[in-house]
């Protein structure tokens, strides 16, 4: 596991890259179990059989949005949503992902590239999702996407509102999704 001393120094050193305040005294041993097997099983999806390394979360900007959406995460479940909100914007400032903090998602999350891409509030994603660059995940009508197991998304796709994507589904490049689609499905174009 990482220490709370390497966790403070990197956040302390890619907080000062911000305008945003992150409280270093809110990473402890605590909040580090707390998000320790999620973010261990995201790590793996880009460093597979390697030994953990934090300094390697750089090389990745999806992985370092991650990281810091865990943290958010696990504040905002806390209580802490104040802190919840400057952890995840230090993710949103460093990687231009926005991840928010009451979204949801399960461990195994890989996003490749991941520029432009937004998780809204309240959005559900499960385990080993896989997301590309410039992807929406959002509100209608104040209702906001479950999204299964194991499910891929390609660039630009949009999934918003009400709509479940089953375990395995395949949503291809700039695709909308406007209603649920069954496990295993390969999605492309405008679905509604």
């Amino acid at each position: 596991m990482w220490s709370v001393d390497s966790c403070k120094s990197i956040i302390d050193c890619w907080g000062q890259k911000t305008i945003y305040s992150p409280n270093l005294e809110r990473i402890d041993s605590k909040l580090l179990s707390g998000i320790a097997v999620d973010f261990k099983a995201d790590y793996e999806r880009y460093y597979p059989n390697q030994s953990r390394n934090l300094d390697e979360i750089k090389y990745f900007p999806g992985l370092l949005a991650t990281f810091f959406y865990r943290i958010s995460r696990f504040l905002f479940l806390s209580d802490d949503e104040e802190q919840a909100r400057e952890f995840s914007s230090v993710g949103f400032a460093l990687s231009s992902m926005e991840i928010y903090f009451s979204s949801s998602i399960k461990s195994g999350l890989k996003i490749n590239h991941g520029l432009g891409t937004i998780i809204g509030a309240r959005v559900e994603i499960g385990k080993n999702a896989l997301i590309h660059h410039n992807v929406t995940f959002g509100d209608k009508n104040g209702r906001r996407p479950k999204i299964g197991d194991e499910v891929t998304v390609y660039p630009g796709a949009i999934i918003i509102g009400d709509v479940n994507i089953g375990d395995r589904s395949i949503i291809g490049a700039n695709t909308t999704v406007l209603k649920s689609v069954p496990s295993g499905s390969r999605v492309s174009g405008i679905f509604k």
